[in-house]
């Protein structure tokens, strides 16, 4: 009985007039509905519905009067429904558990007539986050942790909000469901929407995902608090760190009101003095409950936004680091946080421009990095190289770190040739053999041993030098697992009186997110200077006291 209905219908419809198919479409469902259950019956009486639905034009909408809000607030939702069709069409039911409105309505809707229901609606206490789901456990590596298997595979969260629809068609009860939007318009893109997503009361923002403590100084550390919605809320905020750490105050109160006001609460953290690991955590309390969420978002023209909530964390570390030196001039590549990371060491950074780099200005500097790619990004790097080598051969230590192998000529760039490859080594765990045991960089003033390469992240290293000049050291090697040793991930040359250091080493990577090792390493590097010679007084002959005094 299906298959011939279904036949009519295709032969028969009217692009014109979609409505005159809907009379045809109720009595296939009839016919589906007298199918036994499973998942194909299930699968059809949903199409045909959304067909129903299509061929009368049939409209409904719900928004609300702002993007957020936390379970217990309130909210104005506005609700719209149109039938653009002659078919006859009643509207008995609107429903919104969560928003806890369950109305029976007896509401025909004439042809191209707008229904409009506006009110004022309280959100469940019991209403869970929007947070993606794929992201509220706390992954393992290479695996989200998802709760509810039935939600694995789907592109996004289902609606925090649904409301459900009830509508009679020829004698058939269909429900029709619609997410509760946000709507605005913008002057240039015309009329925008993103999804309403139910959230905490209160933002808790560290503008840092790690902090580390190169002396046992302590810092400041702020925290943002930014309301989800336009209700006053007031609390207090706190932390809470690891053992030996400590910070002051103990907690603090704040009060917001208004969807765009913020409030940053600081608060002064004091490491313990020997090396230490762990966790910061941030949260608000705010009538009685905990809150410790903080606010990203994925906000791009071609994908729907994205509002994640990850839990409001920052990894503190407290690093033992000996350094030489203080002053040091860094050289922006492609972009990474490796100056951040030479201010946590205690060091002086000065970013230099193009026009800073003259023999002048990099004499008084302690040592000179380049940033990852600087070589592939900046085009007058090639009139810029001679003099930076002329300060290395001057005395001074100069850092490069990677750059690809594409687009430019070494020839000018190193003192002493060698050539760049694709060479890499991906397993962040694999073995890092020390060759030159008693090589500087690796003795002074920390002692590099192979618990230092303990805890690296992603990668050992990447586009490393395959062919080098038999001036360069290369103290470490690594490589994947069945490939051949990786030697060129460091290598150190003497030139002049100073020193060139070519590195693939991540740590660009490994810096950033707070590696002991890697910060113990790096501080080596830009602390490599050849020790003043200490020059002795001559020897007095016997009998005869020196009135001289020893020189350095």
């Amino acid at each position: 009985k299906i298959q011939p209905l279904v036949d009519k219908l295709i032969r028969n419809f009217n692009e014109d007039k979609p409505a005159e198919s809907v009379s045809d479409l109720v009595a296939l469902r009839k016919q589906l509905l007298l199918l036994e259950d499973g998942i194909w019956k299930s699968r059809k009486l949903a199409e045909t519905d959304q067909l129903i639905q299509a061929c009368l034009g049939l409209f409904a909408d719900a928004t609300a009067d702002h993007y957020y809000a936390a379970p217990g607030q309130s909210l104005i939702s506005s609700v719209e429904v149109i039938n653009r069709s002659a078919v006859p069409v009643q509207l008995e039911r609107i429903s919104a558990p969560v928003l806890g409105y369950d109305s029976a309505a007896n509401i025909s809707l004439g042809n191209n007539r707008l229904f409009t229901f506006k009110g004022k609606r309280v959100l469940s206490a019991q209403a869970s986050f929007s947070s993606p789901y794929w992201l509220r456990k706390k992954h393992q590596d290479g695996l989200f942790v998802v709760e509810d298997p039935a939600l694995i595979g789907t592109p996004q969260n289902k609606p925090a909000v649904e409301v459900s629809y009830t509508f009679n068609v020829l004698g058939e009860r269909i429900e029709v469901k619609s997410p509760l939007l946000y709507k605005w318009t913008d002057p240039v893109k015309g009329e925008l929407w993103r999804p309403f997503e139910i959230t905490p009361p209160v933002f808790v923002n560290l503008p840092k995902a790690v902090y580390v403590f190169g002396e046992s100084q302590p810092k400041e550390i702020q925290v943002t608090l930014r309301p989800a919605s336009g209700e006053t809320v007031s609390g207090i905020v706190r932390l809470e760190v690891p053992e030996g750490w400590q910070f002051d105050p103990e907690e603090a109160t704040f009060s917001l009101s208004g969807k765009s006001r913020e409030q940053v609460i600081t608060f002064k953290v004091t490491p313990p003095a020997g090396e230490s690991l762990g966790t910061l955590k941030a949260e608000v309390v705010v009538n009685g409950i905990a809150y410790s969420q903080s606010l990203q978002q994925v906000d791009y023209d071609h994908i729907p936004m994205q509002t994640m909530m990850p839990a409001a964390e920052a990894k503190l570390v407290r690093i033992a680091i000996e350094k030489r030196g203080h002053r040091i001039g860094y050289i922006r590549g492609a972009g990474d946080e490796i100056p951040e990371a030479l201010q946590n060491m205690g060091f002086q950074v000065i970013e230099l421009k193009d026009e800073d780099i003259t023999a002048a200005h990099l004499s008084g500097l302690d040592a000179v990095v380049l940033g990852i790619r600087t070589f592939n990004t900046n085009e007058r790097i090639g009139n810029l190289m001679p003099a930076v080598l002329d300060y290395a051969k001057a005395g001074g230590t100069v850092v490069v770190q990677y750059n690809t192998n594409f687009g430019f000529d070494m020839t000018h760039l190193a003192p002493y040739p060698l050539t760049l490859s694709r060479d890499r080594v991906t397993e962040e765990n694999s073995e890092m053999r020390i060759l030159l045991p008693e090589h500087p960089a690796l003795t002074t003033p920390n002692k590099i041993t192979a618990k230092d390469f303990e805890g690296w992240v992603q990668e050992r290293g990447l586009y490393y030098p395959s062919r080098w000049d038999a001036n360069y050291q290369a103290p470490l090697s690594a490589n994947d697992t069945g490939e051949s040793p990786k030697d060129g991930g460091l290598l150190v040359a003497k030139f002049g009186k100073g020193y060139y250091v070519y590195t693939g080493l991540s740590f660009f990577r490994e810096l950033p997110e707070g590696v002991p090792g890697a910060y113990r390493l790096f501080a080596n590097l830009v602390s490599l200077k050849e020790p003043e010679p200490v020059v002795m007084a001559s020897p007095e002959p016997q009998g005869k006291k020196s009135k001289k005094k020893a020189k350095r």
